[in-house]
C-alpha cells in the first residue's frame, strides 16, 4: 500500500476537489436528490478555502481511488439534522455561514466512498480518522461525531471511526 497516499498527508488540489466531486456524484446521487449537498465549483471553492484539511482524497499511484470527507459543526446544527428538521443541504448551507475550524463543537461523517477494488483495506477509516486528528489538532474540545448512513456499512464504519478517535457518536440510518 505504499503507493497509495492521502492528501491529509501530501496536500489537497483544487483538481483533487473536483475528481472526488465527480466520484461523489455518481456514487450517491446528489445532484437527483436536492436533501443532499450540491457539488458546484461553488462548493469545491468553499471546501479548498475553508475546510481543506477535512477532505481527504485518497490516490493510487496519482489516480483517485475515494475520498472521505468531513464537516466541522455546531451542536445545535447537528441536533436540528439528526432530528430531521433540516436536510443535508440545508445544514451545509448553514454551517458555511456560521462555523469554523475554530469555532466547531461537532463534526459530521458527511461522506466516505472508496472504488469496489479497494474497498476492506482500511482506507475510509484511515482517512475519516486521519481529518479528524488534523481538525482536532486546531482546537482542544472533545467533540461528538455524527452521521447519516446510507447502509449498515455506513454506520459500522462510523462506529469503527468513533471508537478509534475515541469521541461519542451519534447518527441516523435511512
Amino acid at each position: 500500500m505504499a503507493e497509495i497516499t492521502f492528501t491529509s498527508e501530501v496536500g489537497l488540489t483544487r483538481e483533487d476537489i473536483a475528481e472526488s466531486g465527480r466520484l461523489a456524484e455518481q456514487e450517491f446521487g446528489m445532484e437527483a436528490d436536492p436533501d443532499q449537498i450540491q457539488i458546484s465549483e461553488k462548493t469545491y471553492d468553499w471546501i479548498y478555502n475553508h475546510i481543506p484539511d477535512c477532505l481527504n482524497v485518497i490516490k493510487l499511484k496519482g489516480e483517485v481511488i475515494g475520498h472521505t470527507f468531513i464537516i466541522p459543526c455546531s451542536e445545535i446544527l447537528m441536533n436540528k439534522f439528526l432530528n430531521k428538521e433540516i436536510t443535508e443541504n440545508e445544514l451545509f448551507e448553514k454551517i458555511k455561514k456560521t462555523v469554523t475550524v475554530k469555532n466547531f463543537e461537532t463534526i459530521y461523517l458527511c461522506a466516505a466512498f472508496i472504488k469496489s477494488e479497494f474497498r476492506r483495506q482500511g482506507l475510509a477509516s484511515k482517512g475519516m480518522v486521519n481529518s479528524i486528528k488534523k481538525l482536532l489538532s486546531k482546537r482542544d474540545i472533545k467533540p461528538t461525531l455524527f452521521y447519516w448512513a446510507f447502509s449498515e456499512e455506513g454506520k459500522k464504519l462510523a462506529t469503527k471511526i468513533a471508537e478509534n478517535v475515541d469521541l461519542d457518536l451519534k447518527g441516523r440510518l435511512d
